[in-house]
């Protein structure tokens, strides 16, 4: 593989076009949790193993409103330049860390919903780190 050749599948250009999906990917994610999370607070609560109530629900409702909030951001932030776009890569990597160190974190039982959301948590944490370290190669 020639240096051109490299240089077209690395670098700040090819790692912003991956953010992007990333973010148009997370986007969609966030846009549904959220929806769930503001219309269905107890029911998420239950299936993620947390005791529900009145206090939760509303936490539950605020989350859902800031995903919903930040889903759009990410929607729109994708159409950026490719260095912002990076940007929004690195807080969306330390987002998606803290995320998935909270849901192993939380108290309850561990039910399927809950091992999917740290795993979707982890892939989206690595999948940002990934992709910016890619933007670092010459």
């Amino acid at each position: 593989m020639t240096e051109a050749e490299l240089r077209d599948i690395t670098g700040v250009g090819a790692s912003a076009r991956l953010i992007r999906l990333v973010l148009a990917v997370g986007s969609a994610f966030f846009l549904v949790a959220g929806v769930l999370l503001f219309l269905l607070p107890d029911s998420f609560s239950s299936w993620i193993g947390l005791a529900s109530s009145d206090e939760v629900a509303w936490a539950m409702r605020m989350l859902g409103v800031a995903l919903l909030a930040l889903a759009g951001l990410m929607w729109l932030v994708r159409r950026a330049k490719d260095h912002p776009v990076l940007g929004a890569g690195a807080v969306m990597m330390v987002a998606s860390a803290l995320l998935t160190i909270l849901t192993v974190t939380l108290p309850g039982e561990w039910t399927p919903l809950r091992w999917a959301l740290l795993g979707a948590g982890a892939v989206f944490a690595l999948a940002y780190l990934a992709l910016l370290l890619a933007s670092r190669r010459l």
